[in-house]
């Protein structure tokens, strides 16, 4: 049975409209669309009817738009004009238009059997009126239909859009029985079957879910960590309650992972600029630079090995934005046990860096400064790839590892304050890079700084005479590229022109007066964090001008009295 027109959708009931009208008036009745397929068609007392076309009388009350009523086929031309008309039993005709939106849709006809002609034309209107309120009927369960088609259509359009959401949404009527939850919500939760009718706190059992339906109230990116059989869910939970009308029918939940809220948060952030290209025409040798390259596009650990740290750190940064990872960013972490258990919690906890750190990189900074019970965690995680949240939950994450060093790590396992294995482990794929009093290094650092101080103050015409780089390249910075970065603003700020050995002196650099010189470099540091403070900078900030940690800042503030 066709249903592609209107009448052909809602066949069903076109049948069952066709049945009471012929058992309400004793006859047989033809309903038909405007294709001039028959959708309804009863035979209480004719078998078979002959096949509908423009050209028969129910073709005509379609094509004309009108009623036709025939009392008697032997008088109607159209009848006459019927290769069927010899052989025919229908003795009359009444036929209406059906109409939907001024539209005809089909016919509704009455085919009259002999004896049936004057029962119904005793009283012809009341049959007419009676036909033309079934066809009013008809067309408003089509009415219905449609506006049930347009609802389906729309839920199934918004069914689409909730299901190209990353977050995971399930939402419940007002005791928590699910009737919908999206594609994220399924696979978040991985569960074959459907939530559909099930309770909400029994598949998610946790005192996020429970405390709403005890108190009633809505809230807004909850911690949570549901433990499940098969996974875990750690991220934020939010919940809304439905009105409509005025009455509360249903709850929204919404289920963000951590992992997705820290890649949100990393792409809104700059992240690091530095970049392995930029490292090379700065500072890091060559070769150097290579291996960090091979190493960068693999996943695999790699340990940092230089005396300046802060090279070692800006290394890390360009390692990570040259891999696959560089869009989730990297995470550093500063090993000073001046933190203590801070450090644990801010590592380890149930929304700690290794949690929220997924897909991502973790920078270890001076890992031979992590007290030895963190080692031992680290270490575990290494080995399993998960950490015990309080010995209960487990936690599982995806994380690159890059670790940096500036002492000798296997003096240290010698020395019982390094643990043999996580030695081992992390000493699989070393960089090593080369002190800064290799010429070439130093050379560069200290022409790039220069460099960018002159153009910093606008004083282009400050430059080293022979000498004077000649002693600055040979100097003893211990490793410390903060200082050379002080002392070179402090040249290009007090001098002019061509800058003199004697010069360099009076800023107390002078390589028999070790302790001296450093004295004095670090009075010029203390100044230079001093007046960053008064300005108002943060403690971020200032650590990011000076090029140094923030652990290392604050090791400052306090042997500075600051």
């Amino acid at each position: 049975m066709p249903s592609s027109t209107i009448l052909g959708s809602i066949s069903e009931s076109v049948v069952q409209f066709a049945n009471i009208i012929a058992k309400t008036i004793d006859t047989d009745v033809l309903i038909v669309d405007n294709n001039y397929n028959v959708i309804g068609e009863t035979n209480r007392y004719f078998v078979q009817h002959s096949l509908v076309s423009i050209s028969t009388i129910v073709g005509q009350v379609i094509a004309n738009q009108q009623k036709i009523v025939i009392p008697n086929k032997n008088e109607d031309p159209i009848c006459q004009n019927c290769k069927d008309f010899g052989k025919c039993q229908i003795a009359g005709f009444i036929g209406i238009p059906l109409f939907y939106d001024d539209i005809v849709i089909g016919a509704i006809a009455l085919i009259l059997p002999k004896h049936r002609i004057d029962g119904v034309f005793q009283d012809i209107d009341s049959a007419i009126i009676f036909i033309n309120n079934m066809a009013e009927d008809l067309v408003g369960r089509i009415q219905k239909k449609q506006k049930f088609n347009e609802l389906n259509q729309a839920v199934k359009e918004r069914e689409q859009i909730l299901d190209i959401l990353s977050d995971a949404v399930v939402l419940t009527d007002n005791r928590g029985i699910i009737k919908y939850c999206n594609k994220a919500f399924r696979a978040m939760f991985q569960r074959n079957n459907d939530y559909i009718g099930e309770e909400v706190q029994n598949i998610l059992p946790h005192k996020v879910i429970n405390g709403y339906f005890e108190t009633r109230h809505e809230f807004e990116n909850q911690k949570a960590l549901i433990e499940l059989e098969s996974n875990s869910f750690y991220g934020f939970v939010s919940c809304r309650v439905i009105h409509y009308n005025g009455a509360k029918i249903g709850v929204v939940f919404v289920f963000k992972t951590i992992v997705e809220v820290m890649q949100n948060v990393r792409a809104a952030e700059k992240g690091s600029v530095v970049t392995l290209q930029w490292l090379k025409d700065w500072i890091i040798p060559n070769d150097v630079l290579d291996k960090a390259k091979a190493l960068a596009i693999t996943n695999e650990m790699i340990l940092i090995k230089g005396k300046a740290e802060n090279i070692n750190e800006i290394l890390a940064k360009g390692i990570c934005n040259y891999s696959d990872r560089n869009l989730q960013g990297l995470t550093p972490i500063y090993c000073d046990s001046i933190y203590r258990e801070h450090l644990e919690h801010y590592i380890f906890d149930e929304f700690g860096e290794i949690q929220k750190s997924d897909r991502g990189t973790i920078f270890f900074k001076n890992i031979e400064d992590m007290p030895l019970f963190l080692q031992k965690r680290l270490l575990y995680f290494l080995k399993y790839g998960e950490i015990r949240y309080k010995n209960i939950k487990r936690i599982k994450s995806d994380i690159r590892f890059i670790f940096s060093t500036t002492a000798d790590l296997e003096k240290l396992v010698e020395k019982g304050i390094f643990l043999e294995e996580l030695f081992y482990r992390i000493t699989e794929n070393v960089i090593e890079i080369p002190p800064l009093n290799c010429n070439k290094t130093l050379r560069n650092m200290i022409l790039t700084g220069l460099e960018y101080y002159r153009k910093r103050y606008d004083k282009e015409e400050v430059i080293l005479s022979e000498e004077a780089l000649e002693f600055l390249n040979t100097y003893n910075w211990y490793e410390d590229t903060a200082k050379i970065d002080v002392v070179l603003e402090q040249i290009v700020l007090r001098f002019k022109g061509i800058v003199s050995l004697e010069e360099l002196y009076s800023l107390g650099l002078r390589q028999n007066e070790m302790e001296e010189n450093n004295q004095t470099i670090s009075e010029i540091e203390k100044e230079k964090i001093k007046n960053f403070l008064k300005e108002g900078y943060s403690k971020t900030k200032i650590a990011n001008l000076i090029g140094i940690s923030r652990a290392t800042l604050y090791r400052k503030l306090e042997d500075y009295n600051l």
